[in-house]
């Protein structure tokens, strides 16, 4: 394992205040989460927040989501080593985001799909479902084992507290509010936390300007080589441009953003798919320049200090000279330098550093459970009882937040044997799991013609050589050097890409593992396709189908039945393509969508009647008038108060307008307590379509 130690020697009071302030955190958090579980009454509300809030409140929440526990470690010691390029890997996925929110968010929204391998049965068959079980919980226990293991290592680095006991106390707090809150109270922590993070970083920021004499400094101090937005295209096989281009933004950032089922989740709690869009967007430019701005910028501070202690051959003013030997503890040692060792600053620092855990984790656990559920048990419940009621599965689900905080936890024991720093670790890790899944859903939402042999052949096939790479780098060469070049050598071109005994550098395989994986899949799955639609083919199959079903064992009807299914060209993929969006937004809403621009109506009264049936509201025609509503078009009902975001609302649909000569909203009660109304306050009302 790396080393622990950061670097700084903690006074024993100041490492008593620190604590003071991270355990209050703790509780607190604790608490404000916890008092959320109120709001989930049903498995709806529990993933999905009855798909009720507004797109700044769920956007501010993916603030934390974007930000883990090792992004503060991780990207401040890229920054120190080459500056301004560690915001690559946040600005790198520019070319997603049309992909995204016309394509990726309206399918998934339109269609109700509840999880990402739901999608693969509904779009493929319950064979391609189960393979993205298998590959999806793959990626999330391992991001949450991996962000369980970076605040163990830094609470051990500081205070000395081993694994054993600091990840256990910490995943108890974790997973508390989530087991109990669920969505919403993983949206409003992450909430608040990512207003600690975003004031943490600042604080840092400021103090290390303020330690160098001002912003002039910082960039006359800083290295003409750190100020460049990119990092040499080729040189250094860890972190170059070609890598993190055709490995990390192809692979990690679709990943990241269409399958990464926490992330998805998040979306899919906005109250309609244009707010969706809205959030979608303010993340993608806003969110994420800020937070790599915030992760890194610790590391040009740092190198800034050390070249300017050693031009003027000192310590700075006011703060002890500062020595980084090893750049992975950049984070701790610049900000507690910075900070003047003030304990109950940087407490508040380390605090925030463990709200990026929680952030990050929480996600994930919720997430985990989400698949759990959807995936594995209902089904399997459903078979034998299929009258479940839904309060069965809210307790389930709370079961399997815990087990996949457990899980979590228990592969810590697997990081902490790693011989590797923690980049290495996180990014080895994700580019053997994500490229099958990765290029089969995207081959899935933007080829019609792709199909469940297709899916299924290239996922197999996907993971079988991705996972050679590992064992066998040399596999990677040809793609190497078309994608580095190639001298008249014959070697690839560039420094170390090779060690002298002509064996490709582990490192240098971090990023092109990933594209060659997705380049196998794709072709897989090509030809696969190809093949299925065949005329000769097809009858092949369906005549071993027969033959299968022939035999006497009760096991082959499945098998025959999947290979029946695999080449249905009858099969019903309506809304779960990107050139079918509009029938999934029809039959979304059970007819015909009406997309007249209208106005929200503004704090209108709400009455009860229980002869409106359930989610169903009656209007007055001057406020059907005004949203340029009709019967039957979805509204969607909230508290007045903007500020709540969504956290008391419904979606509704248009019942005949009433007669009683005023603006009013009537409503059933059971629709008022399903909305979580408050007796006497205003709604505000809005068509979505």
């Amino acid at each position: 394992m790396e080393e622990i130690t950061f670097g700084i020697e903690l006074p024993r009071a100041a490492a008593i205040v620190i604590s003071i302030v991270a355990i209050t955190y703790f509780c607190f958090i604790l608490g404000f989460g916890a008092y959320f579980a109120r709001f989930s009454k049903n498995i709806n509300d529990f993933f999905f927040s009855g798909q009720r809030f507004a797109w700044w409140l769920v956007a501010g929440s993916m603030i934390a989501t974007g930000i883990g526990s090792h992004s503060y470690l991780k990207y401040a010691q890229q920054g120190y080593e080459t500056g301004m390029s560690s915001t690559m890997t946040y600005l790198n996925n520019w070319f997603l985001v049309a992909y995204f929110v016309f394509g990726w968010l309206p399918i998934i929204y339109f269609s109700r799909i509840r999880s990402i391998p739901q999608y693969f049965e509904r779009r493929f068959n319950r064979v391609a479902r189960y393979l993205a079980v298998l590959i999806l919980l793959s990626y999330m226990f391992f991001y949450i084992g991996l962000s369980f293991y970076t605040v163990g290592v830094a609470i051990e680095g500081l205070f000395g507290i081993p694994h054993l006991y600091s990840v256990p106390v910490l995943a108890l707090v974790l997973g508390t509010y989530v087991t109990f809150g669920g969505q919403t109270a993983v949206i409003f922590t992450d909430l608040l936390q990512g207003v600690m993070l975003y004031t943490a970083g600042a604080i840092c920021i400021v103090a290390g300007f303020g330690a160098l004499g001002g912003f002039g400094e910082f960039w006359g101090w800083l290295p003409e080589s750190h100020r460049l937005p990119f990092v040499r295209l080729l040189e250094e096989p860890g972190y170059n441009a070609a890598g993190l281009f055709w490995g990390e933004a192809l692979a990690g950032s679709i990943m990241f953003t269409f399958l990464n089922q926490g992330w998805i989740m998040r979306f899919l709690a906005c109250r309609s798919v244009h707010e969706g869009r809205k959030a979608a967007f303010f993340n993608f430019f806003v969110t994420l320049p800020v937070s790599a701005v915030v992760v890194g910028a610790i590391g040009w501070i740092g190198k800034s200090i050390i070249e300017k202690q050693a031009g003027i051959g000192g310590a700075l003013e006011g703060i002890d000279p500062i020595y980084i030997q090893n750049t992975a503890h950049t984070f701790v040692i610049v900000a507690w330098e910075v900070l003047r060792q003030n304990p109950w600053v940087f407490g508040f620092v380390i605090a925030a550093l463990s709200a990026a855990l929680m952030s990050t984790i929480d996600t994930l656990i919720n997430a985990c459970a989400a698949v759990g559920i959807y995936d594995v048990y209902r089904p399997m419940r459903e078979r034998v009882h299929p009258d479940t009621p839904d309060r069965h599965y809210l307790h389930a689900a709370r079961w399997a937040s815990v087990c996949a905080t457990v899980i979590g936890v228990l592969l810590v024991i697997w990081f902490v044997k790693q011989q590797a720093t923690i980049m290495a670790m996180h990014y080895r890790g994700i580019m053997l799991i994500v490229p099958p899944l990765v290029t089969t859903l995207f081959m899935g939402c933007f080829w019609r013609r792709f199909n469940a042999p297709g899916a299924i052949f290239s996922m197999a096939v996907g993971v079988f050589f991705t996972y050679l790479t590992a064992v066998n780098p040399a596999v990677l060469r040809p793609l190497i050097w078309l994608v580095i070049g190639v001298e008249p050598s014959g070697y690839p071109a560039g420094a170390g890409w090779e060690d002298a005994a002509g064996q490709i550098n582990p490192l240098s395989n971090l990023y092109m593992n990933a594209l060659y994986g997705m380049l196998i899949t794709g072709l897989a799955g090509v030809i696969a396709t190809h093949f299925s639609y065949s005329r000769y083919y097809r009858p092949t199959i369906l005549k071993l189908a027969r033959g299968v079903k022939a035999i006497p064992f009760a096991f082959t009807d499945p098998m025959a039945q999947f290979m029946v299914e695999a080449l249905d060209k009858k099969r019903d993929i309506t809304g779960l393509t990107v050139d079918t969006v509009t029938e999934a937004m029809a039959r979304f809403k059970g007819g015909e969508p009406n997309h007249a621009v209208g106005k929200k109506a503004r704090r209108i009264p709400v009455e009860l009647d229980d002869a409106i049936p359930f989610k169903q509201v009656s209007l007055s025609p001057a406020i059907m008038e005004t949203m340029k509503a009709g019967d039957g078009d979805m509204i969607y009902v909230e508290d007045a108060r903007w500020w709540l975001g969504g956290l008391r609302s419904v979606h509704t649909h248009a019942a005949k307008p009433h007669e009683r000569g005023r603006d009013v909203v009537l409503m059933s009660k059971e629709t008022f307590d399903d909305a979580l109304m408050i007796k006497g306050r205003p709604v505000t009302l809005e068509k979505v379509f």
